[in-house]
């Protein structure tokens, strides 16, 4: 019987999967074979039959030009798909002008073998809405042609001059984005960022969180092996103050630690800028506002008397805390007689960091006047080569005028025909001898005049285009004397690592320049070369986090703004967690935590009010306190939304009283002799009239005034307070020293303030994990003997280079009494190729338990993430 013939409809048995390359050599080795034809019947008599064999022939060679067609075919790829990949849209789009230009014709071509249809903007039919917009837009313009209506308004407004003292308005935006930015500033680089990044809402301003390509292994590639990495900071707020020399010393004393480079003769020089931190007036070491960065500007009449002269200095600060410093420098700096300007939307930055970026500068940064020598000029085009920043002197700073960085589009560096010795010997000697400590003029940039001038003089895209046209091919444009000289100022920032052993962190180039200019020198630094990356936030919390550096305000939980961005990040995992479905959601309750049952604390936040509690504020060192009843405070219940301060209230008592330190009586921006036209113009910080607007008027430990912000905070309990933060050069002399007493600013402080106080740390995981935000750190345990000893036993297998264990033969978690901490940023380190974590530490867990200050204190410390119930072990060490 003959086999039956298989069914068509029947399904055959499963083939075996073919891999991508097998698929791909398939199809090239079939594009390659040549079909032939048997020429046995032009030869069947012995005799040449000559239709038949030219017949064969004709096949044979139409067969090999196919053949050969298909082969150079098969391997080809579509003139999108040679772009690169990082530059491809979205989607493979059939628009001829979406590729680059070099590439145009090949993908027509393409399109019309194909039959591929081809869109035209001028052939597409617009949409209603875009349809309307036009008509409206043709509208205004036909209006604006007849009368000039926006001049004869603006005519109308009384618009006053005066800066000092005052906030500033952030611009006006082009008529077609103005509604755009009812309640938010784009930055001068939104339209190129929009298009790249995913963009969200902070502190007012349209900022970039992160590029929507892959990034996270790009940003630490380009930060510290090949490349570099640029962010628009212009969101950052800049604040001059301008007096007398001993009056400005007077302000920043009364501000800032006197243990700091502050007020070193190069830092009050105007040579060097110095990073700081920033208190209340005559609070330190409590109070702690922000991190800010201070830069003097070199004296304009070096003959005068030193304390007499009017000197002017910038304080560069983030957004969140800007406010807090701007309330607390007016009353500061008002019986002095020094007056505090506002440059926000006046001044932008650029951050750039990696092994190019100086090189990138150098190619768009083109000094006005090209002088050679010692002169901030000179010294910076001998920095070609240097591949980090951090070589050069401790708080490095340039001031001179670039060109318009338009005129050299695209930036490309002459070629350098110096062999790496000669370029490495010029650097050594620039860094080692540093003319710029005896030849830095003053900077432009700190006067309003020279900032309005490079701002009205900026030529149109128009007319640039133009003489780039009229100038002989393959050279610039010869400069006028109209152009405009930009005034910047370059300060290079060190970045340190606290890993052993681990090469220094590459440091960066922080660019200061009028806002109008921001997006030219932005739109030359991305095109110096294919090597340059730009960042958003979350890529500069990843460089800081990889250095083991505390980035603001995340890793901040002892200020105001750190608590703030706390209660955010709350805010937004509970709405998350509440979408997820029940099987799929961590149950909060239900987390085994050794042998009790629920998560420690709130679980959404860094629970700092749980670990803290307990702690009543109530100094007795004077009369320096005052009582706040919480029955004053605005109840939020029908103000905030559902499921968004619910999870953050520990307890629902009300009419308790909290004792706190009082804010100094000069100290308060009530007082202050112009509160209504202060507070008028600080509507730029206020929050759409689309959130739930809830005043923070929790008591605190740093102040008693009352900020707004779109977040429900939650309801204060008697136990209830906030951190402080401990300087960590105080911790590093405890350790260092432990049988000496406390410094003096902490001794003086009254126990229970102490006991509220955190410091910063960092912790190391010697085995394969991963600690995550909000991660629970636990001392090793006090209270049970037994266990403590099982944890001492996987110390010493590791000592002993033994693995701990695995996750099931780890002894138990502690109990909630010995938690001692939080990771506030923590995820895997591809610098150190280990998990690591940035977090704080209760003063009172770690130092007040001890029977005595000269005891060693013990570094090892168990984590356990957030909904977790295994405890791994860890290493803790002070971070600044």
């Amino acid at each position: 019987m003959p086999p039956s013939t298989p069914n068509p409809r029947k399904r055959g048995a499963a083939a075996m999967p073919i891999s991508g390359p097998e698929r791909k050599r398939a199809k090239l080795q079939d594009a390659r074979t040549i079909a032939v034809q048997n020429t046995e019947q032009a030869l069947k008599t012995g005799e040449l039959d000559v239709p038949a064999f030219i017949k064969s022939r004709e096949f044979e060679i139409e067969a090999l030009q196919n053949a050969m067609k298909a082969s150079k075919e098969s391997s080809n790829k579509r003139a999108f798909q040679i772009v690169p990949r990082d530059m491809r849209r979205r989607t493979a789009s059939h628009n001829v002008k979406r590729v680059p230009k070099r590439l145009r014709p090949r993908a027509t071509r393409e399109m019309q073998s194909d039959n591929t249809p081809t869109v035209s903007a001028r052939r597409r039919r617009p949409s209603g809405w875009l349809r309307f917009r036009k008509e409206t837009a043709r509208k205004l313009q036909t209006m604006a042609k007849k009368k000039d209506i926006t001049a004869h308004i603006s005519a109308k407004i009384s618009r006053s001059r005066r800066t000092e003292n005052v906030l500033r308005q952030p611009p006006r935006a082009q008529t077609k984005f103005r509604k755009r930015q009812k309640h938010k500033t784009w930055l001068p680089t939104h339209v190129w960022h929009a298009k790249r990044a995913k963009m969200i809402v902070r502190w007012r301003f349209a900022v970039a969180e992160t590029p929507t390509d892959k990034s996270y292994r790009v940003a630490h590639r380009a930060s510290g092996m090949r490349g570099c990495i640029a962010w628009d900071e212009s969101y950052f707020s800049t604040i001059m103050l301008r007096g007398k020399e001993r009056d400005v010393k007077e302000v920043m004393k009364a501000l800032c630690p006197r243990d700091g480079n502050l007020m070193s003769s190069k830092v009050i020089a105007g040579t060097r800028a110095s990073d700081t931190f920033i208190y209340r007036a005559g609070r330190y070491p409590l109070d702690l506002i922000a991190p800010v960065k201070v830069i003097w500007c070199v004296p304009e009449d070096p003959e005068a008397p030193q304390e007499e002269r009017i000197r002017k200095l910038l304080i560069r600060v983030h957004p969140s805390a800007f406010l807090e410093l701007w309330e607390e420098l007016l009353p500061t700096a008002k019986p002095l007689k020094v007056t505090v300007e506002d440059l926000r939307f006046e001044i932008g930055s650029i951050e750039i960091t990696g092994p190019d970026a100086t090189n990138s500068l150098l190619a768009v940064l083109n000094p006005f006047d090209a002088t050679d020598g010692d002169s901030p000029s000179g010294i910076w085009k001998n920095l070609r080569g240097l591949t980090n920043p951090s070589f050069l002197p401790l708080g490095a700073c340039l001031s001179f005028d670039v060109i318009d960085p338009r005129l050299r589009d695209p930036p490309r560096l002459p070629e350098d025909k110096r062999k790496f010795e000669e370029v490495q010997e010029t650097i050594f000697r620039v860094t080692s001898t540093w003319s710029i400590d005896r030849t830095q003029p003053p900077s432009s940039l700190f006067s309003r005049e020279a900032r309005a001038v490079a701002v009205k003089s900026q030529s149109s895209q128009k007319k640039i285009n133009k003489r780039k046209g009229e100038a002989v091919p393959g050279e610039y444009p010869s400069p006028l004397p109209t152009d405009p000289r930009i005034p910047i100022v370059l300060l290079a920032t060190r970045r340190s690592s606290a890993e052993k052993g681990v090469s220094g962190a590459i440091g960066s180039w922080t660019i200061l320049l009028p806002w109008k200019w921001v997006q030219p020198v932005w739109y030359g630094i991305v095109h110096s070369g294919s090597s340059v990356k730009f960042g958003g936030l979350d890529e500069s919390r990843q460089i800081n986090y990889e250095n083991s550096n505390r980035h603001f305000p995340d890793d901040f939980p002892g200020t105001k703004a750190g608590i703030v961005e706390e209660l955010r990040k709350g805010v937004e995992r509970k709405e998350w967690w509440d979408k997820r479905p029940k099987g799929k959601k961590v149950v909060w309750g239900s987390v085994n935590i050794g042998n009790k049952k629920g998560e420690v604390g709130d679980g959404f936040v860094c629970d700092w009010a749980y670990l803290l509690k307990g702690k009543k504020i109530d100094t007795t060192q004077g009369n320096d306190s005052i009582e706040l009843s919480t029955d004053t405070i605005e109840s939020t219940e029908d103000i905030a939304p559902t499921g968004t301060t619910a999870f953050m209230s520990s307890t629902e008592s009300t009419g308790a009283t909290i004792s706190m330190p009082a804010v100094e009586s000069n100290v308060s921006i009530e007082k202050s002799e112009h509160p209504q036209k202060m507070m008028s113009s600080m509507d730029i910080d206020k929050p759409p009239p689309n959130l739930p607007v809830v005043s923070l008027s929790t008591p605190t430990l740093f102040t008693g005034t009352t900020t707004t912000t779109a977040i429900s905070p939650p309801k204060p309990t008697p136990q209830q307070t906030h951190p402080w933060t401990i300087p960590s050069s105080m911790i590093r002399y405890i350790l260092a020293v432990p049988n000496s007493p406390l410094p003096k600013p902490l001794a003086t402080l009254h126990p229970k303030i102490l006991s509220a106080g955190v410091f910063s740390i960092k912790l190391v995981l010697p085995q394969r994990s991963t600690p995550m935000p909000r991660t629970r750190i636990y001392s090793l345990p006090t209270n049970n003997p037994t266990l403590k000893a099982k944890w001492k036993a996987v110390m010493s297998r590791k000592s002993q280079g033994k693995r701990p264990g695995k996750a099931t033969e780890l002894p138990d978690v502690p109990d909630e009494e010995d938690l001692i901490g939080f990771v506030t940023t923590g995820d895997f380190n591809l610098k150190e190729g280990r998990g690591t974590g940035v977090g704080a530490l209760s003063w009172q867990k770690v130092f007040g338990r001890r029977e005595k200050l000269g005891e060693v204190v013990e570094k090892a410390c168990i984590v356990r993430d957030v909904g977790s119930g295994i405890g791994r072990l860890a290493y803790w060490e002070v971070i600044d």
